[in-house]
């Protein structure tokens, strides 16, 4: 049972995780005159179209770990499969953190919250083998895919 838990756990969320931000709008001319700074300073006139790219490059890296996750790796190392997933939690909120728009910024934070949802849950199940907290998973997957869509469509638009 358990086993069946985590593999649905994370085939779902490797899914759900490769396409959060597959509408991110691709690089236009004017975003190679975008210069990357040190500072923490964020540009709150900054464009959905320049937020959207710069969140969308930085989740969509952080995604490409998800699909390292491992069904029999889960199994073997829940706590290793946990801290993995936390690691793309981290880089969402760190993307969300990264961009001035306060509109994209809203939406990928709002992402960042619902993967942030998942992650714990994914621990009870996974670390604490709470099978009953696996009833959460239906309700987050759907706020998961609802975020994630809604930060597409703000970046498709």
């Amino acid at each position: 049972m358990n086993r069946r838990i985590a593999a649905w756990t994370i085939v779902a969320v490797a899914v759900l995780g490769l396409t959060a931000c597959s509408g991110s709008p691709s690089a236009t001319d004017d975003s190679s005159t975008k210069s990357e700074s040190s500072a923490p300073e964020q540009n709150t006139d900054q464009s959905v179209a320049d937020a959207c790219t710069e969140a969308g490059t930085k989740v969509q890296a952080a995604s490409q770990e998800l699909s390292s996750l491992d069904v029999s790796a889960a199994a073997a190392d829940p706590q290793g499969t946990v801290d993995a997933f936390s690691k793309t939690v981290d880089a969402i909120g760190a993307a969300a953190e990264s961009v001035g728009n306060p509109e994209v910024k809203a939406a990928v934070g709002d992402v960042y919250d619902d993967f942030g949802a998942l992650r714990d849950v994914l621990s009870k199940v996974l670390v604490d083998q709470d099978t009953a907290a696996a009833s959460e998973m239906t309700t987050i997957m759907a706020d998961v895919q609802e975020s994630s869509t809604a930060l597409s469509t703000l970046c498709a638009g």
